[in-house]
């Protein structure tokens, strides 16, 4: 269909062109398969494309993708429509999105939205595919519904616009919704990262703690920000669970204490002691530990006294190092869980091996001379 002639397609251009767009056709490097695909339209429709405002090599990589049926009709238009300076060198970053799956149709509306958007290509593909965002047919990226929601409950400001030029601060944002228009964010970052955390089962809670430390500096929370309080507020989460945890514990061991011989008490002084700082510092400290770190203590059968022999085998000084312990301590548990499961795996796996296979495991070959 756009193997024809050069001569044919510049002819049939003649006719529907003026002098100067056809000057534009001749002489600045059309390819065939472009000056083919403008002679397929309409000329209203044809015009779009030699009036882009992109140079003849970005309107041939795009119109070869068209005839190769990588993008159809409107994202040809869509691509054309929204030409800038701006877009333009992520032409190939658009095409190579569409080979490795990215839908053709949000891929060029992608493409567009990198004219008005202050990101690359390849910034607003993630934005997307966060799914925190949308591209829209006006060349932008809109905010989701979803995400939308979460963030008018947090009170961060949010902008409206209906169609291309109409746009508004939000004041009503089922109503925006209603109507399908499109949310904007100034900070793109904090909806990717709402995106995220509204997902996990402690989001409401978290997000009403932020609403009530924010305050009026909502406004100028950033993801960055956020993923910080975030951070934060699983580490006191965890924090207020691992002493629980202790404190039964060190509970447990006061009443073993409490039951036994004067002698033994005495002898235990120093683990009494020790007990007692890393309660005092589990209490009134919420401990740097990753949440992995807490899942671990959260795991060992008596957290407390693992962190005590870990006080007492290491080269720790002073109560601010009670920290240090209980992460490395966490650390030594994480790794024998984990050498547990390699070791039940590989029993299981030596388990599954049928029984002549086993027997040519143990036996050695013989070989003839």
């Amino acid at each position: 269909m756009f193997d024809r002639d050069r001569e044919e397609s510049i002819e049939s251009l003649s006719d529907m062109y003026s002098k100067k767009q056809m000057k534009k056709a001749i002489t600045q490097g059309y390819s065939d398969v472009s000056l083919a695909v403008m002679t397929h339209f309409k000329k209203e429709y044809s015009e779009k494309i030699i009036n882009s405002l992109f140079s003849a090599q970005t309107i041939n990589k795009i119109c070869g993708a068209y005839a190769e049926g990588k993008i159809d009709n409107n994202d040809l238009f869509m691509s054309v429509t929204f030409s800038s300076s701006r877009n333009e060198p992520y032409v190939d970053d658009f095409i190579n999105s569409i080979d490795e799956g990215v839908y053709h149709s949000t891929a060029a509306r992608i493409f567009a939205a990198v004219n008005y958007e202050d990101c690359t290509y390849s910034e607003a593909l993630d934005y997307v595919k966060s799914g925190a965002f949308y591209p829209t047919d006006y060349g932008s990226l809109s905010v989701t519904n979803e995400t939308a929601e979460q963030l008018d409950k947090m009170g961060v400001p949010l902008r409206v616009c209906e169609g291309f030029n109409y746009c508004y601060d939000l004041y009503d944002l089922q109503e925006a919704l209603d109507i399908n228009a499109a949310i904007f964010v100034k900070d793109k970052d904090l909806a990717v990262k709402v995106n995220e955390l509204m997902k996990l089962p402690d989001w409401e809670d978290f997000r009403n703690e932020v609403v009530i430390n924010a305050g009026e500096s909502i406004v100028n929370l950033s993801g960055e920000r956020l993923e910080s309080w975030h951070d934060d507020f699983v580490a006191e989460k965890n924090s207020v669970l691992l002493h629980e945890k202790m404190k039964a514990e060190h509970e447990a061991f006061l009443d073993g204490l409490r039951s036994g011989t004067v002698d033994n008490a005495i002898n235990s002084a120093y683990e009494i002691t020790t007990k007692s700082d890393i309660m005092l510092f589990s209490e009134y400290n919420v401990p740097q530990l990753t949440d992995e770190q807490y899942k671990a203590l959260m795991a060992s059968p008596d957290a407390l006294h693992d962190i005590y022999e870990e006080w007492r085998n290491g080269d720790y000084f002073g109560f601010s190092e009670i920290e240090t312990a209980m992460r490395s301590t966490a650390d030594k548990i994480q790794i024998s869980v984990d050498r547990d499961k390699e070791e039940k795996i590989s029993e299981g796996m030596e388990n599954n091996i049928p029984e002549h296979k086993q027997e040519q495991t143990v036996k050695p070959k013989h070989r003839s001379r």
